[in-house]
């Protein structure tokens, strides 16, 4: 999160209502030196802060002080598509017409090189039909760290390297590039290109572990022509698994 990005957020946080320098530091990812730092130059900016230094130092707002508009990453436009994406997959979910509304008003804040950005991360995001049960019964979690690294290699064009463990229980160590993004609810999966291999291959999140995001790619693999590989009969027997882009 750039400097910019995080101030937008703190003076929608002090809107919100009086809190504290610790919670603020908290829910912005930063140390409490860096949430002052960010009081004082929004105050510079004009905004009327009023905060408390020690510990448990209180800040907060004045009413009239208006906030800024707020500014996406494409990254947290893609989380919102997905969210949205999944909500519309469940069945008369309350509220899922108004979260595409506010998503569709979020996508028209981007520049046009966001949102040329934005459409080509979302083709790499699919829905597809909810896991069977076998599935759902040998599913497990999903490494707490795996989610930040992938998010980075995905969206960063980087190496992705983790150990897997396969159906029958054998460990491997790999080094891919992720190509897709697939859920069949409850289950996520990876199209990746494995490196070593040199092929595709799909992977199991929550057979994943020890996830390390290495150095750029220099060459990338298309997406249609991965898909076609490691899923040859996308249009038979697997269009329900591969599903369809969220975007």
């Amino acid at each position: 999160m750039n400097t910019a990005t995080r101030r937008d957020r703190l003076l929608n946080l002090l809107h919100r209502g009086a809190t504290t320098v610790p919670a603020v530091a908290q829910k912005l990812g930063v140390s409490e030196r860096t949430a002052y730092r960010d009081i004082s130059a929004l105050r510079e900016a004009g905004h009327a802060i009023d905060a408390t230094p020690g510990p448990g130092g209180g800040v907060r707002i004045a009413p009239d002080s208006r906030p800024r508009a707020v500014h996406f990453e494409v990254n947290e436009i893609i989380g919102l598509t997905l969210s949205v994406a999944v909500l519309k997959a469940t069945p008369h979910m309350p509220f899922a017409k108004s979260a595409e509304a506010a998503l569709d008003r979020a996508r028209r804040a981007l520049s046009s090189e966001r949102q040329r950005a934005m459409n080509r991360l979302q083709r790499r995001v699919l829905i597809g039909k909810p896991a069977s049960d076998r599935t759902k019964l040998s599913l497990g979690p999903i490494d707490d760290r795996l989610l930040a690294v992938f998010e980075r290699c995905f969206t960063g064009g980087r190496v992705l390297a983790f150990d897997y463990t396969d159906w029958i229980g054998v460990p491997t160590s790999r080094r891919v590039e992720c190509i897709a993004l697939v859920l069949n609810a409850p289950c996520w999966y990876i199209v990746a290109w494995d490196l070593d291999k040199d092929a595709p291959r799909t992977f199991r999140m929550d057979r994943m572990s020890a996830p390390v995001c290495g150095q750029v790619l220099v060459a990338t693999h298309p997406l249609e022509v991965v898909m076609a590989r490691a899923c040859p009969d996308a249009q038979g027997a697997h269009a329900d698994w591969i599903g369809t882009p969220i975007g």
